[in-house]
């Protein structure tokens, strides 16, 4: 391996690590949601905004990093990230408070932002085109394993010493990832960018309006209705300034890709479902079958190991067979796995649900980080950044959705349960298979639309369609 070779295995070793922590800190909270009601006396409607806002602020960020990975040397994004992190991570360990809680979310949320897109970016900057999908999936499995030891780590802690312990774990590893910041962490070629403030204030009222309006649509049906259209209104706003500003916050040309469009609509669908079951599976475990946090999260290790060791293997079939027929066996496993459930969760069925989760875990595993690189390799170089800043941004945008809309269906349904005398256990458990019965329903969309994207001569059309425009432009297709 060459000099340069080792230097990037050490960026990109580093790079992977605070994705990992990212991953992580995404489900910190997840374990302790139950324990955190109890004590500030809250419902889970209240709590999950612990995730969700999280995710909103990681989103907004998200939005801007075309412009910050152009803008600011490599190694001080990082840095700044890292420290940030590190501040929330510690204002958790002390919060007093809800509100105190809520701020250190948000802090850690902005380094989340930062460290995966940074990631994505800095590997299609340094990685052959040949092996994109190998080191996309080892990216997108080492933030899959994030997640996978959130829930068996934070339930032991929580279990052990208290919620507020769960805050050590990332608090120690900003330490050390900071001191990998300057030992490894090398600047790469800058561009000059400017940033568009009014875009960033109508994405996040945009986002921030969506997710609370999704979150009361089963409570409130009316407030949420205005509450959406306020959110539709802005991101109209958004989208037609992106068109027509000279420094757009996004660059949304990739969008008439189609080739583009249909894997971003998988990876919306896929990050829907698997953040979702992240925050619905322990409040099931807990709620409806009584589990502490530590066996509940020693449950979820399993499914989620799966997924990230599905992760790996579809990105091994992208790299050597395509799309086909990877994404639409993945998408079928999802809907498999989450009928599954909703047939057999209301019976406080361990191994059913169980073996239902494992489906689905699988199933994302297969198709959300070959879908990234369906998506991104369908791009001319100069929109990578762009491509992979839309990507990033939908991705957090459905992770911030799928908690709020589920959790807001499972409320629903639970407390409709509870007033027509249900005991707790069980509406619990008729709450969660409400919210998967949503959840299934979109899936299909999504194996439908795997189907048309990777069908058999779908690719080959698309090649002829883009050879014939570069032929009518007087370009030479690259097979000439």
């Amino acid at each position: 391996m060459t000099v340069q070779g080792k230097k990037n295995v050490l960026l990109l070793t580093t790079l992977y690590a605070a994705a990992f922590v990212a991953g992580f800190n995404e489900n910190l909270v997840n374990m302790a949601l139950m324990s955190i009601m109890g004590e500030y006396g809250i419902d889970s409607v209240t709590a999950q905004w612990l995730v969700t806002g999280y995710m909103i602020v990681s989103t907004v960020v998200v939005s801007c990093m075309a412009f910050l990975y152009q803008r600011v040397k490599l190694r001080t994004l990082f840095l700044i990230a890292a420290v940030l992190s590190l501040v929330g991570s510690a204002l958790g360990l002390v919060a007093g408070s809800f509100a105190m809680l809520m701020a250190a979310r948000l802090i850690q949320a902005v380094g989340t932002g930062i460290f995966i897109p940074t990631m994505m970016n800095t590997i299609l900057a340094v990685t052959p085109k040949n092996r994109l999908g190998t080191f996309m999936s080892i990216g997108g499995c080492v933030i899959t394993f994030g997640p996978a030891f959130a829930p068996v780590v934070c339930g032991a802690m929580v279990t052990a010493f208290g919620w507020h312990s769960i805050f050590i774990i990332p608090t120690v590893a900003m330490v050390m990832l900071i001191g990998c910041c300057f030992a490894f962490v090398r600047n790469l070629e800058n561009a000059p960018a400017k940033l568009d403030a009014p875009s960033v204030a109508l994405s996040a009222l945009g986002l921030t309006a969506f997710v609370y309006g999704a979150s009361e649509v089963t409570t409130n049906v009316l407030f949420a209705v205005g509450v959406l259209a306020v959110a539709a209104a802005a991101i109209a706003a958004f989208a037609w300034r992106q068109f027509h500003c000279e420094h757009p916050l996004i660059e949304l040309s990739p969008l008439k890709n189609v080739r583009f469009v249909l894997p971003l609509l998988l990876v919306m669908m896929a990050m829907m479902t698997t953040f979702s079951m992240s925050v619905l599976l322990p409040l099931y475990f807990e709620g409806a079958l009584g589990m502490t946090a530590l066996l509940a999260g020693v449950v979820m290790l399993a499914p989620v190991l799966t997924n990230a060791f599905a992760t790996l293997f579809g990105g091994r079939v992208m790299d050597k067979r395509g799309e086909w027929p990877l994404l639409p066996a993945g998408f079928a496993c999802i809907v498999a796995g989450l009928v599954l459930m909703v047939a057999l969760s209301a019976t406080m069925s361990l191994p059913g649900v169980f073996a239902g989760s494992v489906l689905v875990y699988v199933g994302v595993g297969l198709v959300l980080s070959p879908s990234q690189t369906a998506g991104l390799k369908s791009l001319p170089p100069r929109q990578n950044p762009f491509g992979v800043t839309l990507m990033t941004t939908c991705l957090q945008i459905a992770a911030c959705i799928g908690p709020s809309l589920f959790v807001g269906i499972m409320n629903s349904a639970q407390a409709g349960a509870l007033s027509g005398g249900t005991e707790l256990a069980a509406s619990t458990a008729l709450g969660f298979s409400s919210a998967l019965l949503v959840a299934a329903a979109i899936a299909v969309v999504g194996l439908i639309v795997a189907f048309l994207f990777a069908r058999p001569g779908a690719q080959a059309k698309a090649a002829r369609t883009v050879d014939g425009a570069m032929t009518q432009q007087g370009v030479a297709p690259e097979s000439a």
